[in-house]
Order: structure tokens, then sequence, then C-alpha cells
């Protein structure tokens, strides 16, 4: 028995060593040195990641592989690489990383940006495409929920000056309610208690995947240690949080068939899933709970960006209001019909979704989660080069606010400048931002086109109804700074902005509804 065990390891460590001297004959793509057993996990930085990933760029190359903890990381700067990677070779580069905490523990591996690709990911996403595939879909289906709530979003600006940012979240959290469950936020109440199920969810799951939150994502086979144990309170967490976001889905999917049961049903996304009786429930449930969860987060983050800008750029506010003001007028606000007549203020949307990522690292399914390489890859960056293996299981993290802010592809990448987006004196317009922002291949962002009308809706009616300028205090202009925050949807770091009505015909036009 000895010698066949002997024997059998044998033949394992050979197989093993002979398999990694195998995968080892070519390089990884280069980077800088790590450390020990940790690798570059000082290459990791807490904050700005993007902005690192950057500067290793500029050293290293276009692609550059990073390894802490035994785990390969693969950074890509380039456009071209990306879309090489990721779309040419889709395939192999569109599954998920493994995450024990928020994924396996707390339940949202049932959640589209994390479900690994298969099936299930197929069948989502052709219920979002059947669903706001088109923007001819989009607008028939959607037009007078959107404008319904941007209204009301002017209104409450008109009210509630002092905490528009807030309001923005507010509005962003109520177009995703009734899209995916015809829910209305009640317009009197403070904190709607629907909305504040779905926030506290995305706040636990944005504390989830925070990088050595939890032991349990560096070292996996914790999963089975038990909760009594010292060091086993993540189990404790894991339950409540696990319990919040079913509770959450369940609560929002059961309502929808309570107001359908009683005839008082407003369309969405659930209930025409739910009218075609075709349908798992199980994925009605999680594709509902993605549209909310993503869009709201990343929609008020763009659109934060856009006030920002406005206030850092009055006289880029002053050209796109003088445009609405000669192509609309001033008795109405601009709607999706007038888009092809406002040329500066498409291109001023175009601006707000470079100049501001909300997802820096990569939007992939409505939030920024990276893809996993399914096996090994050989990447050959060009005729005369060497070679590059980029490792199964190998996180492959899109570096999009590089590519929007590479200074070969944007003129003064770091300006707020719509005019790079028109095709003036034989100057060609600059390559559109929604080519990169929303990431790429089979994991690309379902609401792109969706996202689009809204950013345009809502931007533009707040240029016709109102003037954004920096906010003051005791007589002192306060700048606003330029940073943005780090999580799974980048906002633009706190601010405060003044907001008040161009003229009393608008601000009449506003309470007109």
């Amino acid at each position: 028995m000895d010698a066949r065990w002997t024997l059998i390891v044998t033949v394992a460590a050979i197989t093993v060593a002979y398999s990694l001297r195998k995968r080892r004959t070519l390089p990884l793509p280069p980077g800088p040195r790590g450390l020990p057993i940790v690798g570059n996990i000082l290459d990791l930085p807490a904050t700005n990641n993007w902005l690192h990933f950057a500067k290793l760029g500029e050293v290293w190359g276009e692609i550059v592989s990073l390894t802490v903890l035994g785990q390969t990381m693969i950074i890509v700067n380039s456009l071209e690489i990306a879309e090489d990677l990721l779309e040419t070779h889709g395939a192999n580069f569109s599954e998920r990383p493994v995450m024990p905490m928020a994924g396996e523990l707390m339940g949202f591996n049932n959640v589209l940006p994390l479900v690994q690709y298969g099936d299930r990911v197929k069948q989502e996403r052709k219920l979002f495409h059947q669903f706001f595939g088109n923007s001819a879909s989009i607008i028939s289906q959607f037009g007078p929920l959107l404008t319904s709530e941007v209204h009301k979003f002017l209104q409450n600006v008109l009210d509630e000056r002092e905490d528009v940012l807030k309001l923005v979240e507010r509005m962003t959290g109520a177009i995703t309610l009734r899209i995916a469950y015809g829910y209305t936020i009640d317009r009197d109440s403070e904190q709607d208690a629907f909305l504040e199920m779905f926030n506290t969810s995305a706040t636990n799951f944005s504390r989830a995947i925070a990088p050595g939150t939890f032991l349990v994502d560096i070292i996996p086979a914790l999963r089975v240690w038990p909760e009594w144990l010292p060091g086993g309170g993540f189990h404790i967490t894991a339950k409540e949080w696990s319990s919040q976001i079913h509770r959450t889905v369940d609560t929002s999917y059961e309502y929808v068939k309570e107001q359908m049961a009683a005839g008082n049903i407003e369309p969405s996304f659930t209930a025409r899933l739910l009218e075609e009786e075709s349908h798992e429930e199980y994925l009605i449930k999680w594709a509902a709970f993605a549209i909310q969860g993503g869009g709201a987060e990343t929609g008020a983050a763009q659109l934060k960006g856009f006030f920002r800008a406005m206030s850092l750029y009055p006289e880029v506010q002053a050209t796109a209001q003088r445009e609405i003001d000669t192509i609309v007028g001033t008795d109405r606000l601009p709607d999706i019909s007038d888009r092809e007549r406002l040329p500066y203020v498409n291109a001023l949307c175009k601006e707000v979704l470079r100049h501001h990522v909300s997802a820096p690292t990569g939007i992939f399914e409505l939030v920024s989660i990276p893809h996993r390489a399914r096996e090994d890859f050989i990447y050959k960056p060009g005729e005369g080069t060497t070679p590059m293996l980029i490792p199964k299981d190998s996180l492959v993290i899109s570096n999009i606010w590089k590519m929007t802010h590479d200074p070969a592809r944007y003129a003064n990448p770091m300006v707020f400048d719509p005019a790079r987006f028109l095709e003036t004196n034989g100057k060609a317009a600059e390559l559109d931002p929604a080519s990169i922002s929303f990431g790429f291949g089979r994991r690309i962002c379902p609401g792109k086109l969706l996202a689009d009308k809204i950013l345009f809706l809502t931007c533009s009616a707040i240029l016709s109804a109102f003037n954004i300028s920096k906010a003051r205090e005791n007589g002192i202009i306060i700048e606003p700074p330029l940073g943005q925050t780090t999580g799974i949807s980048s906002h633009p770091l706190s601010f405060k902005c003044v907001v008040e009505p161009r003229n009393d015909q608008a601000a009449a036009l506003i309470r007109s509804g």
C-alpha cells in the first residue's frame, strides 16, 4: 500500500511540476516586482486605483500584470487591447471573480453582475434586450415615465435647492423603481421605505466587496469556519445582509403581484414578465433587482458629475442654454424629439459621460466588477513581440478612466469641452465615449440606451430652467474638489453648488408641471 501511494504522489508531483513549467514558458504581461508571499499588494491602493493603474501603464505598457496573494490581475489601459480580449475573445473573458462574502454567503451571486457566464446570463440579458434594447422601444415605453420623474425632480429642486445632489439620487431611484416594479415614490415622504430597502442592499454590497474587509475573501477556505469560534463573526454579518437582500427581492416582487391582482398596475419590467407566464420566478425577481440596484447608482453618479461640471464651466452652460433657447424656446422644456436639433447639448451629455466616469475600472452589467479568464490565454501584442500568458482565473480589469482620459484620443482630456464631439472646420469629432464607458463584449451594460436617454432628458431640462454656479460661504467662493470616490459606483467627491431658476418664467414653467 505504501509503495502504491508513493508512486501516486510522485506521479502527481511530476504532473503538477510539468504543468507549471509548461505554463511558465511564456511570461506574464510586464509589471512591477512584488514582495514575497503578498506579491504586489502595495500596488493596489485603497482609493483612486484607476490613477495608479494609469501610472503603472506609463512605466510598463498598456497591459500590466500584478499578483496579489497568488491572484493574477491583468490591468488593461488600452481601448484596443480591451476590445481584443473582451470582445474578440469574449468567450474566454466573460466569467466573474468568485466572491465568498458578497457572492456565496450574502447571496449576491444571484444578481447578474456576479453570475458566472452561461445559460442564466444569456436568458437574463435576452430579457433586458427585449425590454429596452433599442431607442424606439425605450421612448415608446418609458418616454412619459421619464418626463414625469424629471419634471418632479425640477419641482423638488425649485423647492429644496439646498440639497440638490440628494434629490438626484432620489430621482434616479424613482425612475428605476417605476421601470422595474411600477412603484411610485411617495413625493411627500422624506425617506421612502421601498427605496431605502434597495439603498441598504447597495450599501451592504459595497461594504462586502471592499478589498480586505473580510478575511474569507482572502482565504476562501474560511467559509466553513464555525461562527462560534473566534474570527467567525463574519457569518453573522453575512446572514443579516443575506436576509436583507432576499427580503428586498421578495417584497418588491410580491408588491407587483398584489398590484396586478388588484387591477391597479403600472406597466413595468416585472409586470410584463409575469403577464407572459413563461419565465421562472427566480429569474424575474433577480433581473428586476439588477435594474434598480445598478441603474440608480450609476445614473446618480453621472448627474452629479454634470452639476459639478456646470459649476466649473459656466461658459459651457451658457452655450448650451443659448442653443436650447433658440431651438426649443422658453415656453416648454426639451424632450427626446429635440435631441437631433440640439447638437451642442447632445455633445455636452457625451462629455459628462467621458469627463466623470461612474465606474472608472470598468462598468459591466450595471456595476464595476472585473472579468475573469476561463482558461489560459496567449496574448500576442503584435508582430515581433513576445507572446504573453494570461493565466486561467486571472482577473481582467479595464481602466475605463484611462481610456476616456487618454490624450492620444481626447485633446486636453482633463478639460470639460463638449465641442470635442462636434465636427467643425474639417476637424473630425472625437470618439463617442459610449463605446468605452459601458463596458465591452458579453458583459456590456444592458441598460446603456436607457441610461443615455435619462442623461439627456435631465441635463437638457436643468439647463433650460436653471443656472448652476459655485457655492459661496461668507462671500468666499467654494471650489468643488475634482476627485471622485472609490466603490461599485464612483461619485464626485462631496461638493456644494447653487441652483437657481433662470428667471420668473422658468420658475412658473416648472411649477405648472
